[in-house]
């Protein structure tokens, strides 16, 4: 490869290409959702509790010598392949140059001569605009795009055998990538809210609220130094069509009442336990998105996920009382009634958090209860349904498909409405703090973009921009936001 050599341009969408378009930065198909997500934080001081069935921490001599008598390894796994900006900055306006260096280094860092890789550039409405398959020769490869509407550009890059078919690592292709934004608050949302959305949902919040917070407390034991300076419990809490909130509740021994914030954090898509998360100063409620039991062996919950919770993210798409986010939704709103019951509760401090699918349930929870106080949304699913039919994508799951800018699936467009973020982002009045990752192919760019331009003007407002990473959980200036208040309580 030539330094300042350009990628050309390459007629149809080869397989690789499809790759480069599909996956996300761990190797994940957009088609569900990648599970790449980071946990909510754990305190500097403590862990989090491993969850029951999941084996310990291999000893560190017993990792050594099944490491010693492990078959070697394909170099090219240990390579470095690596894209990036080539200016330190992640908007552009329309029309203007945006530069990538690709770079291939071995272990040591010394660059690879005569592997043969394969790159790809596209625009947000998921078009391929350039393919190419080459062999490195030790020089970065710098490729150029742009766009002339605002929008979404990223280029991704593979490790190829000598056939042309992706290597993998672990099963995976060893990918990487990096993208850019194009005047990103210029992009709207793909629908208008409907005109009963505050009235449908007022309706729904009225008929929880006839259900009673009761909650189900089981404590949980704990060992080392959480058991001296927290308590743990299992709670069920009562809510619709007979499907509980179902998670874990920490907090640390003997606080007094009213002395401490609140956190609740949801999940993301897929089927899973609770988590048990210890934070000083705070109530910490961990809810699993499905009311499902916590602290159960990985075969219970696969069991659920290939069996009646399989595909759960299109269940009663077409009918908006039934759609199981309608549920999921309440759940979120029911396990803030509950830790608002709590005499610990400052009253005062009610944060949420969640990535992905579990963005969206911080979006919704700041929506609907004007009670929290702080909102941690990264890389939010269920975002701007309505997308394709503007030409972009649209977020996970992608509910309808459109064709010539109408919806295939004209009743689920309708619903989608009622369960898009842009809408619920109209109404929040806490502080957001959002993420957006630049190769994501789940919850694409412009989707987030969407969300976050629907935000109202008076609402703070941050945005933190990932350009070489995809679906990514984690949200630095949001938790730092999250332990400023904490660390307020300290000593209190």
């Amino acid at each position: 490869m030539k330094p300042g050599s350009k990628i050309a341009f390459s007629a149809g969408l080869t397989a690789l290409a499809a790759l480069f378009l599909s996956a996300c930065c761990c190797g994940c198909c957009s088609s569900s959702e990648c599970r790449k997500t980071e946990s909510a934080p754990a305190s500097r001081t403590e862990k989090t509790e491993p969850a029951a069935g999941k084996k310990a921490d291999v000893p560190a001599a017993a990792a050594k010598v099944a490491e010693s008598a492990a078959p070697a390894r394909p170099a090219y796994e240990s390579y470095q392949l690596k894209v990036t900006p080539v200016q330190k900055k992640n908007v552009y306006r329309a029309g203007e140059k945006i530069q990538f260096r690709i770079t291939l280094a071995d272990k040591a860092g010394k660059p690879v001569d005569g592997q043969k890789i394969g790159y790809a550039v596209s625009s947000g409405d998921g078009k391929l605009q350039k393919n190419i398959i080459t062999k490195t020769d030790g020089n970065p490869l710098f490729c150029e795009a742009s766009l002339d509407a605002p929008g979404w550009i990223q280029v991704r890059a593979t490790l190829l055998d000598e056939n042309g078919k992706p290597l993998l690592k672990r099963k995976r292709a060893i990918l990487s990538g990096a993208g850019a934004m194009v005047e990103p608050d210029k992009i709207r949302a793909g629908c208008d809210e409907p005109a009963d959305f505050r009235k449908f949902w007022d309706d729904q919040k009225a008929a929880l609220a006839k259900i009673p917070v009761r909650a189900e407390k089981t404590a949980v034991p704990l060992t080392g130094r959480q058991a001296d300076r927290f308590q743990c419990y299992d709670v069920k809490v009562d809510c619709v069509n007979n499907v509980p909130v179902s998670g874990y509740l920490t907090m640390p021994l003997n606080a007094r009442p009213k002395s401490l914030p609140a956190v609740v954090s949801y999940h993301g898509a897929g089927v899973r336990s609770a988590s048990r998360i210890f934070r000083n100063n705070a109530i910490f409620f961990d809810v699993n998105a499905h009311g499902i039991l916590n602290g159960q062996k990985r075969e219970y919950y696969n069991k659920l996920n290939n069996n009646e919770l399989r595909n759960y993210y299109y269940r009663n798409k077409n009918d908006r009382e039934k759609f199981y986010f309608r549920d999921m939704y309440l759940r979120v709103l029911r396990a803030l009634d509950y830790v608002k019951t709590l005499p610990e509760w400052d009253g005062k401090n009610l944060i949420v958090l969640g990535s992905s699918q579990g963005g969206a349930q911080s979006i919704v929870a700041a929506s609907l209860d004007p009670q929290v106080s702080l909102c941690l949304t990264g890389v939010p699913a269920m975002s701007d349904h309505s997308g394709n039919l503007l030409g972009r994508q649209s977020g996970w799951p992608r509910l309808f498909a459109a064709k010539n800018g109408k919806p295939v699936d004209v009743k689920t467009a309708e619903v989608s409405k009622y369960y898009d973020n842009v809408n619920f982002a109209k109404y929040i009045k806490a502080p957001v703090y959002m993420t957006v990752g630049m190769i994501d192919n789940t919850c694409v760019p412009t989707s987030v973009y969407a969300v976050f331009n629907n935000l109202p003007a008076a609402t703070e407002k941050h945005m933190t921009i990932f350009a070489t990473e995809g679906h990514v959980g984690k949200n630095p200036a949001g938790y730092k936001a999250l332990n400023r208040i904490l660390r307020s309580k300290a000593g209190k």
